[in-house]
């Protein structure tokens, strides 16, 4: 792993003791319903918190949240240990694509390209529609369903799985006790040890990383994405578990789970704002704009951490060395210099260059096969179903994912 180690904590200047709030960015409240604060957060320059003992600043205007996402020399993916987020270790150690810069990002980045190729999305999207056409046809005939667990999951193992990374069904199983076990480590106190569980699912992963790079190595005439991969970085022998184990895993994970938490929000969006839901009824070529939308208005990550490693000045608020900052994607969808009455659900907005996804270098590598999967599945859902609704209107969500998610363990709907 790519880190720079701290050898000495910086010494952090006092701060303006008015320019802190007092709020958990990782509460159940803050997942469950983190728009009122958000139109708040994006009209204002960055503020501090306190976490952990440490000061970390929070950035949230729409300008000041992509410069925060590009300028590495200044604030950093890469982590410092002892400044305030070993919490949020949560692949023990290995590179992860957000946390690294340009070239170590480049390389990891490499690794991952050859699963979305002009070629290889086409594919994916005839297997996307057959796996929607089984799912709604399961589904219909039972009238009600939680999108979660009976549609979204099933659907994103089989295509991230079975058709992106080309894996054996009876493998699958190892990368998806690995998935989720991620939430054993979303709330570790500092300095704690990894829970076993956890350390048991990490290492099976890695040991089945190495068979497979071995399997390929000796059997070049197989051509699959993982074939692919070793042909194109092995150079000598040099191809290493952690980096493929990596690349699998932020795949895996950075697009099963993400798609599978967004399409829960975006049910629970159009089904809690019927005039939407029916005018895309009424005008079905509206889903691409109303599928932004949803994800401007229901960021799934309402946060990003990165490290201040050089002075900085960001709206008129000092940053410093030894700093963590939360840059928030979420709140930044809100800008109303940017997106006029943010508040306002409108499936015709249409809205560009939201946060979402990341920014620049940090862009979602597999943000157009997840926009496929999401038109796809809502499109056909709304389509199908005139009566498409929550079954329980009032129902309480309960919110889980990483700490910087919000991810709905369940949304059921009715369709009859």
């Amino acid at each position: 792993m790519t880190t720079n180690t701290a050898l000495d904590l910086p010494t952090i200047p006092p701060l303006d003791p008015d320019n802190f709030i007092e709020v958990d960015l990782f509460s159940q409240e803050m997942k469950a319903n983190p728009i009122p604060r958000f139109i708040e957060w994006a009209k204002r320059p960055p503020f501090y918190i306190t976490l952990n003992n440490h000061p970390h600043a929070v950035i949230c205007r729409h300008e000041e949240v992509k410069w925060a996402f590009t300028h590495y020399d200044t604030i950093t993916g890469t982590p410092q240990p002892g400044w305030g987020t070993d919490m949020f270790d949560y692949f023990n150690g290995l590179p992860i694509l957000p946390d690294l810069n340009p070239p170590e990002h480049t390389e990891l980045r490499g690794f991952m390209q050859p699963s979305f190729t002009p070629k290889r999305v086409m594919l994916y999207e005839e297997r996307i529609n057959q796996l929607v056409d089984e799912l709604i046809a399961h589904v219909e005939a039972k009238g009600e369903f939680d999108m979660i667990s009976e549609f979204a999951a099933p659907l994103m193992h089989r295509l991230l799985l079975g058709s992106v990374l080309d894996l054996p069904e009876e493998d699958w199983h190892i990368f998806t006790t690995m998935s989720d076990a991620l939430g054993l480590v979303a709330t570790v106190p500092e300095g704690a040890p990894k829970p076993e569980a956890y350390m048991d699912a990490f290492n099976a992963a890695i040991a089945y990383c190495e068979k497979l790079i071995e399997h390929r190595r000796n059997n070049p005439q197989i051509d699959d994405l993982m074939g692919k991969i070793v042909k194109a970085h092995d150079v000598d022998g040099g191809l290493s578990s952690d980096k493929v184990f990596s690349a699998l895993f932020q795949l895996f994970t950075g697009g099963m789970g993400t798609v599978i938490g967004t399409l829960g929000l975006c049910s629970l969006r159009l089904c809690r704002h019927p005039d939407q839901l029916k005018l895309l009824q009424q005008d079905p070529s509206l889903i691409n704009s109303a599928i932004e939308e949803c994800l401007r208005v229901d960021s799934l990550g309402n946060f990003r951490h990165r490290y201040v490693v050089k002075d900085c000045v960001i709206g008129g608020t000092p940053l410093y060395r030894g700093m963590v900052v939360h840059i928030s994607m979420g709140a930044s969808n809100y800008d109303p210099d940017f997106f006029p009455e943010p508040e306002k659900f409108d499936i015709t907005r249409n809205p560009k260059d939201i946060s979402t996804f990341g920014h620049a270098t940090h862009f979602c590598i597999g943000n157009i096969l997840a926009r496929k999967v999401l038109r796809r599945v809502m499109g056909q859902l709304v389509s199908r179903f005139p009566n498409l609704r929550l079954t329980n209107p009032d129902a309480t969500i309960v919110y889980g994912g990483m700490p910087t998610e919000r991810f709905p363990l369940e949304v059921r709907l009715s369709l009859d």
